[in-house]
């Protein structure tokens, strides 16, 4: 069989054992070569995955680190600090904004985004609406009208949102374009207890605005939960008309009071209680009397008293309204009201109407009431255009409904209600006493405040707001997986909710940094600081 010339190619198309030789080798070679290249592949996916991990860890790293860094000086600094829930804290630093108020920082991580977010300004956690309905319209004349709101502070306690002395309790005012901040007085009566930490807590603010009868206002709110919180503004006289609360230091001026009587001696001192009021001189015979410049008309006296005589007039410790300067209707001066607890042989509550400084005047109404010595006893005098109420009640009981009864200048106007014109108005009002030796009398608080026709101003409120503030949290840093705040004490022992803070000597901080993607796993940072203040 003859064989092929070795030059010589085979034709296109020829399965010659050369030609398939060929084949197999380019197959060959490309099988090499996509095993080269596909081994090559993988090789610069891991090489490009390596520096992505790094750069990504160390992004996570610096971002943790700059974070927990900001939040343990901050902490050590804090004049206090709180935590709010898991992933939120609080710290209230003593320099500021300027506004004179303790400002705060609030760090907290965000859930849904994972940002680590914060805001400054001094605020509190949580705030209910305060809603004031008019029965009869509150004008312009009246303001500030203090109104009472009543809630349930005990329950706010125990559920770990406010104080339980109630510093963290505010009442604050949209003007239209901010928040005022009001003062708010504890009501001074305290059966049923209107105490903090109590069920039927009961608080007096003053309105800022007119309402029209029957109108609302809802632009009032009720702040709390800043439970590092202390000083609350509590001024009284920003409340009421006048506020004299029990407390004048002894030995001190009469705190803008007048004598206005021409008796002999020196009955008046003032204690830690309030103004003592006793009988210096056998021969006296009429009424002690004080009298303060505070303008009134339709108003309302609460005064809180307690006596040790038992004689006859021993007990009259009462207060006066609407008395008047000296005038052509009122020459001598001192025309006005008078209610007179522990009248006649302590067993009279009676109103008269009087014509001169330290004169009891002319009975206009009367109710068989007797006074028990060394017993603590509230009483309001109300005057409202020509109606006139009266009642005084022991301190450790219910208060009473309106008592005193209209006698022969007096006529019916409505149950318990006198009715008078002998004066609409007057310049100040006054506490008396009588002059019968012995006489040992207190008066404590004295509180003066407008009033408008029944019935009066009403307050309720909304349901409770949490992080109420409008302001938005500014993202710092992220993302985070978590933000812990542990707190220790001196002996390393573990503090719950970092709370009591006193008790505070060192904190830890725990971040857990994420990675967006999910590529690298969460980096756990824990700093530790000590606490530069109790």
């Amino acid at each position: 069989m003859p064989r092929s010339h070795p030059d010589r190619r085979p034709p296109a198309g020829d399965p010659s054992g050369e030609a398939g030789a060929t084949l197999i080798e380019v197959l060959v070679t490309t099988l090499l070569l996509a095993m080269v290249v596909g081994a090559l592949f993988p090789i610069l996916t891991i090489g490009q995955q390596g520096s992505d991990y790094a750069r990504r860890r160390q992004t996570m790293t610096q971002t943790g680190r700059v974070a927990l860094d900001k939040l343990i000086r901050e902490l050590r600094a804090a004049e206090s600090f709180r935590t709010l829930a898991s992933g939120s804290v609080v710290l209230t630093f003593n320099y500021g904004d300027g506004t004179g108020a303790a400002p705060t920082v609030q760090y907290s991580l965000n859930g849904a985004t994972h940002n680590l977010e914060y805001r400054w300004s001094a605020d509190y956690d949580y705030r209910e609406q305060i809603t004031v309905t008019a029965g009869s319209a509150v004008p312009t004349t009246s303001l500030p009208y203090a109104v009472a709101l009543t809630f349930n502070h005990a329950a706010l306690v125990t559920a770990g949102k406010s104080l339980a002395s109630g510093d963290d309790v505010r009442v604050r005012y949209w003007n239209g374009s901010s928040m005022v901040e009001l003062d708010r007085v504890l009501d001074p009566v305290v059966t049923p207890p209107s105490v903090w930490n109590n069920t039927t807590t009961k608080i007096w603010f003053p309105l800022q605005k007119a309402i029209a009868a029957a109108g609302t206002d809802n632009n009032y709110y009720l702040y709390y939960g800043n439970l590092n919180d202390a000083n609350p503004p509590a001024y009284g006289p920003n409340v009421f008309l006048d506020y004299q609360d029990g407390s004048p230091a002894p030995g001190t001026a009469l705190d803008g009071w007048t004598r206005r009587d021409s008796l002999g001696g020196t009955p008046y001192s003032t204690s830690a209680g309030g103004f003592v009021f006793t009988e210096p001189v056998t021969s006296n015979s009429g009424l002690y009397e004080l009298t303060k410049n505070v303008a009134n008309s339709d108003v309302e006296i609460f005064w809180g008293f307690w006596t040790t005589s038992n004689n006859s007039r021993g007990n009259e410790a009462g207060v006066g309204a609407r008395l008047s300067d000296a005038s052509v209707a009122c020459p001598s001066g001192g025309c006005g009201y008078l209610l007179v607890p522990g009248d006649g042989n302590n067993n009279r509550f009676r109103i008269y109407y009087t014509t001169a400084w330290g004169s009891i005047g002319s009975q206009i109404g009367s109710v068989n009431a007797g006074i028990t010595t060394s017993v603590n006893y509230y009483g309001r005098f109300d005057l409202v255009g020509s109606k006139i109420h009266g009642k005084y009640w022991q301190a450790s009981i219910t208060e009473p409904a309106w008592q005193v009864l209209p006698g022969s200048s007096g006529t019916w106007a409505d149950t318990g209600v006198i009715t008078d014109i002998s004066a609409s108005s007057g310049t100040h009002y006054g506490q008396i006493d009588a002059t019968t030796v012995s006489m040992n009398h207190l008066h404590s608080t004295m509180i003066v405040r407008p009033r408008v026709a029944d019935p009066e101003p009403a307050t309720s409120l909304g349901v409770e707001a949490s992080g109420a503030r409008t302001d938005a949290l500014t993202p710092l840093a992220g993302p985070f997986r978590s933000l812990t705040v542990a707190c220790f004490d001196a002996t390393g022992a573990s503090i719950p909710s970092c709370s009591p803070m006193p008790s505070v000597k060192a904190v830890q901080v725990t971040l857990v940094v994420m990675d967006a993607s999910g590529s690298v796993p969460d980096l756990t940072l824990t700093g530790e600081a000590l606490r530069e203040r109790p």
